[in-house]
């Protein structure tokens, strides 16, 4: 199912003193299947974008096509109910908003709420703990009687028992430890894989986006300033130095290298493009110092 911005624009608290202009003819496709990270400054549109995904929030101007569902300001909500299935969201500390009394009864709620039986929910429910790693025997404690991460996995099952073809994250690993963000990385990468899921990504983990990623939005000033593959939204420096953007982890480390005399013809973003790009100047001798 794609997903296609045209001529969005977004005002909040339009016919008043304070209207602003959140996104500005924003024309942009998610293509079905496709991994994008989004990126930018707080306060560039990443969130007021990602609100139109499942249509939270309508467009003051333009329309999105989601699928076959097109959304536009005079769209109703009653139009809106299968929609909001089909593409899941997962907010930044999604456990705040677990609620039920046991692990199981929130994860079936979702499935329950769009129609599904109480002994198919549960199925549901229990095939998508298993799918995030939750253990069986869980399944019956009060959701907050579990530590921080599996509480957010808890929650992000609760997302994916809706059975979305659509997984929209905003900054889903925020307050996680490095070893808790990279296993809820490798999750959502495994889900896109082998369920074929479109994963939409908001992050300000410059890593996340060249790890995952197979396309990368900039957003600027409530507009979009830039869409491509990571390598060609990292190649330009002077760019995203201008856009307050960094590097990857990697990418800084290639700069100190080539203060020290190593030459790239282009920028390695991945430690194992970096490998492949220095492998032949150790061997002719390049050294660091």
């Amino acid at each position: 199912m794609d997903i296609t911005f045209e001529h969005v624009d977004y005002t909040y608290q339009p016919n008043s003193p304070l209207a602003t202009l959140g996104l500005k003819d924003i024309n942009l496709t998610f293509k079905s299947g496709s991994y994008t990270a989004i990126i930018g400054q707080t306060g560039s549109g990443k969130s007021t974008l990602l609100q139109h995904l499942n249509a939270l929030i309508r467009p003051s101007a333009g329309r999105v096509v989601i699928g076959e569902q097109v959304v536009t300001p005079a769209t109703k909500n009653k139009e809106l109910y299968h929609l909001r299935r089909r593409v899941g969201l997962v907010f930044q500390f999604p456990e705040s908003q677990l609620f039920e009394e046991t692990v199981l009864k929130d994860v079936a709620f979702a499935p329950k709420n769009f129609g599904k039986s109480e002994a198919e929910a549960n199925e549901i429910a229990r095939e998508t703990l298993r799918l995030v790693g939750i253990d069986e025997q869980l399944e019956d404690k009060m959701p907050f009687d579990l530590s921080g991460g599996q509480m957010r996995r808890v929650a992000i099952a609760g997302v994916l028992a809706m059975q979305p073809e659509v997984l929209v994250l905003d900054e889903p690993t925020a307050g996680l430890d490095p070893i808790g963000r990279e296993q809820i990385m490798q999750l959502f990468e495994r889900i896109h894989r082998e369920r074929g899921i479109t994963i939409i990504l908001v992050t300000h983990q410059m890593d996340d986006v060249v790890s995952y990623a197979d396309q990368a939005v900039v957003m600027a000033h409530g507009e979009v300033a830039k869409v491509g593959t990571p390598a060609e939204v990292f190649a330009d420096l002077n760019w995203l130095t201008a856009h307050n953007l960094e590097l990857p982890s990697t990418g800084r480390f290639v700069q100190r290298l080539q203060q020290k005399g190593f030459h790239f013809d282009q920028m390695p973003l991945t430690v194992d493009e970096l490998l492949t790009a220095i492998k032949p100047q150790l061997k002719r001798g390049a050294h660091v110092g």
